[in-house]
């Protein structure tokens, strides 16, 4: 029998603490779903709660609805990703941070691709503004630095400051989605394998 949603008690800050870990336990329960089910098409609200062992009212105190609760893990799965490019950055392995970016964007993708999926496909999310998730901002200026510091002569050779970032990143979209897809020989090894060619293209700009 689902837990019904009662008052959580304790100090303020006791409190505070026990709604974030809940609301952690929605989100990190609605992951497993996808990863079970194939896809966040197979998360509902009550499936949420089934999961959790709440009772399903104990979600909407937390979420307004499905999609509130997928802008939230797509705003974190932006986040964990951007703290991953910027750390590749700050600490390359092999002195070349344009494919230590590459990598790291690659493994993200291939250690969640339904969250991966969502980020990229969650209608109604705006990209390429002002008005686009601060964590997806911090992604492409990430980006932005991997080029300027791998390939600093391809910035002169486009059209404006963020083409070049707009082209290495639509370059390991368009790979991690033909892996995604089953759609590369080799699969998830040979494409990331390939990540070595495609910075190698950046880097071999006159």
């Amino acid at each position: 029998m689902p837990r019904a949603g009662k008052r959580i008690k304790g100090t303020a800050d006791e409190r505070a603490e026990a709604r974030e870990r809940l609301r952690a336990e929605l989100l990190s329960a609605a992951r497993s779903i996808a990863r079970e089910s194939g896809g966040f098409d197979g998360v509902t609200v009550r499936s949420v709660a089934d999961r959790v062992g709440y009772a399903v009212p104990i979600v909407y105190q937390y979420f307004a609805n499905k999609r509130a609760l997928l802008v939230e893990l797509m705003e974190a799965g932006f986040t964990d990703l951007a703290e991953r490019l910027h750390g590749a950055l700050d600490a390359p392995v092999q002195d070349d941070p344009l494919l230590e970016v590459a990598w790291a964007y690659w493994d993200f993708a291939v250690a969640d691709p339904h969250l991966y999926r969502l980020m990229h496909t969650l209608p109604e999310v705006p990209f390429g503004t002002a008005d686009a998730p601060e964590a997806a901002r911090s992604c492409f200026e990430a980006l932005r630095s991997a080029v300027a510091a791998g390939a600093p002569k391809l910035p002169e050779a486009v059209m404006d400051d963020d083409a070049a970032a707009d082209l290495l990143w639509a370059h390991l979209h368009g790979l991690v989605g033909l892996m995604l897809d089953g759609r590369i020989k080799g699969g998830a090894e040979r494409g990331r394998a390939l990540l070595v060619d495609l910075t190698s293209l950046f880097r071999a700009t006159p």
